[in-house]
Parts: structure tokens; C-alpha cells; sequence
């Protein structure tokens, strides 16, 4: 009889599927989440459960995903997420501001600016004054991309954000005038035509129907089916599970410890801490037998607004031939620093 032991105040979980290889494994899941304070941090007493599958805003395929799933195989490297929103200082109505998100290597700055739109001359419209704003989502709807349908059955996309706003695809500039540009902007590539096209910017994950992830997924052919199928193709990119926009990737990965700044993510003003340490193990005896995989910290995911931080980890252990041997998975904290309590 199989038995799960955790003995954690953290959330977990154990997946058992084939690996790249299509070789059995366990992956042992271990996803904590935190209290953010104005300068620490303390285990939250209600901790999230492990995501079992991608969750979107609204539907998929017409919105942008909120929190990427994690029953997959072991990826590369760490990501690191935000989902929340642009607060103006203070608290008081602005018409643009600059959020910054800083954890350990990762600088990330978004230009924030209230809802405008294009007007002005056929030949060359120009943006309407920011509106003023107190709360703005960090969602890639807000981000430059969306669509264009020229009928019969052609849709022209960006294909690294097919959600989002000011993409111009055939429209003439009678078309583009009132329509709305991006409440976020990279401040080194800053919209000023309607011509212009900029590499869409966001701090939340990427949907795996989108570029670059999409790419990295592998064949999915004939061959595929007749010779590989139901295991992932021979030319599948373990990236394509790092759901984090550029420039927000660690890659060998972060170990905890690492200095967080967040600016303008919360009504409470800059949040300043670090990430916690933690010396997680698991042990997964398979037919009387221990081993202990090396725990990875794959993700870390913040939500300064409703004042959350989650760090997840993941270990790999091969059982081919012997997924029914598995007898019992243990989840356990040998230490914790940076943490209150």
C-alpha cells in the first residue's frame, strides 16, 4: 500500500510518469508559500496547493495564462513570476509609473501608463494623454500584441502575445484610430507610432500556445505517433515548461537567500527581503529501498499584492519497471532561514 508522508507545513504532491526518455519516474513536488511583510517574511497559514494544470483568467485561448501548471517532468533553471498588479505611488492617481521587480540577478523595469488610445492624423496618429490610474493589471492583455481576422478564415497574430493590445497587422490608420495601446511598456522600447512593433513585455508566465515556448514543444507528426507516442517527441525542448517572460529565467537556478525588491507591486508601499533558504528533502522508498533525489527550486512566484510568495521544488526518481514497487514518498524541512517564526 502505497503512503505519502509530509512532514512539512507545506503543500505537496507526487506525479508518476514517463521522463524525455519515456523511462518512469516519480517527481516529488514541495510548494510553499509565504507571508510577505514590508521587510520578512513568515510561513502562511493557508498554503496553496500544488497547480495540478494550467489555470487561465478566463478561457483558454482567448486570455493569458494566470498560474502555469506543474504536474510536468523537471525543468531547467528557475523561473521567476509576479502576478499582480501596478500600484501608483502613494496611492495617488497617475497617468504613468515605472515598476521595478528585483530578485537576485533578475532587474526587471515595466513602464506602467494609464488607458489611451490612438488618435489624430490618418498619416500618423498619435497617443491620447494617459488616463489616471491607482491599479493597473500586470496581465499580457495590457501588454502590445493581439490579432487581426481579414476574413475568410485569415487571422494575422502576434505569436508572442495574441492577447494583447495595438497590433496592427493590416489595418490602415483610419482603422487604428481609437483603438487602445498597451498599458505596459519596456521603457528602452517605447510606443510612439503605430507602425511601431516592440517585442511584447509582461512579468507573468507565458502560455504554452505562445512563442517562444510553442517552439520548443517538439513534433507531434506520424512519426511521432506511430513510433514514439504516447512519450514526449525526441525533439522536445525541456524550456518549453519555463513559463517565464525574458529576462526573468535563472538558469543553473536560484538556492534561496537571494535579495527580493518589489516597487509600486503594492498598495503598502516597496517590499524589501529575501528569499528563504530552505533545506528540503524527500525520501521515496521503492521495494524496501531509499533514495533521496536533490530537490530543485524550480519556481518562484510572487503576488505582492495579496502579500503571497511561493517557492516550488522539484526531485526525479527513475522506478522503470518498478512503478509498482513504490511504497512511500517522505516530505521533510531539515532547516529554514529568512523567515519569521
Amino acid at each position: 500500500m502505497f503512503e505519502t508522508r509530509n512532514e512539512t507545513p507545506f503543500a505537496s504532491a507526487m506525479f508518476l510518469f514517463p521522463d524525455e526518455q519515456g523511462i518512469e519516474t516519480v517527481y516529488a513536488v514541495l510548494k510553499a508559500t509565504f507571508e510577505i511583510h514590508s521587510h520578512a517574511l513568515s510561513v502562511a497559514e493557508l498554503q496553496r496547493p500544488v497547480t495540478l494544470m494550467d489555470e487561465y483568467w478566463t478561457e483558454p485561448g482567448t486570455s493569458s495564462l494566470r498560474y502555469p501548471g506543474e504536474a510536468h517532468v523537471s525543468k531547467p533553471g528557475t523561473d521567476v513570476l509576479l502576478v499582480g498588479d501596478a500600484h501608483a505611488p502613494r496611492g495617488r492617481p497617475t497617468g504613468a509609473c515605472l515598476v521595478r521587480m528585483k530578485v537576485g540577478p533578475i532587474h526587471k523595469d515595466i513602464h506602467v501608463f494609464g488607458n489611451r488610445t490612438w488618435r489624430g492624423g490618418l498619416l500618423s496618429p498619435g497617443p491620447t494623454p494617459p488616463e489616471p490610474f491607482t491599479l493597473m493589471p500586470l496581465t499580457w492583455e495590457r501588454a502590445f500584441g493581439g490579432t487581426h481576422d481579414l476574413g475568410n478564415g485569415r487571422i494575422l497574430a502576434e505569436p508572442r502575445n495574441p492577447v494583447g493590445q495595438s497590433f496592427r497587422g493590416k489595418r490602415s490608420g483610419r482603422e487604428m484610430l481609437g483603438r487602445a495601446l498597451p498599458n505596459i511598456e519596456d521603457p528602452r522600447a517605447p510606443i510612439g507610432s503605430i507602425s511601431d512593433a516592440p517585442a511584447p513585455v509582461g512579468i507573468a508566465p507565458i502560455a504554452p500556445a505562445w512563442e517562444p515556448r510553442r517552439s520548443r514543444a517538439g513534433t507531434y507528426d506520424e512519426v511521432w505517433q506511430t513510433q514514439r507516442a504516447p512519450h514526449l517527441p525526441q525533439d522536445f525542448n525541456p524550456e518549453f515548461l519555463c513559463t517565464a517572460p525574458s529576462g526573468q529565467w535563472v538558469q543553473p537556478g536560484l538556492k534561496g537567500g537571494e535579495p527580493v525588491e518589489l516597487h509600486n507591486l503594492s498598495p503598502r508601499g516597496p517590499q524589501r527581503f529575501a528569499l528563504p533558504t530552505c533545506k528540503v528533502e524527500v525520501e521515496v522508498r521503492i521495494d524496501g529501498h531509499p533514495r533521496r533525489p536533490r530537490m530543485h527550486l524550480e519556481t518562484v512566484l510572487l503576488s505582492p499584492g495579496e502579500q503571497k510568495l511561493c517557492l516550488t521544488w522539484r526531485g526525479a526518481v527513475n522506478c522503470d519497471k518498478q512503478a509498482l514497487r513504490v511504497e512511500r514518498i517522505r516530505f521533510s524541512l531539515q532547516s529554514m532561514t529568512n523567515v519569521q517564526g
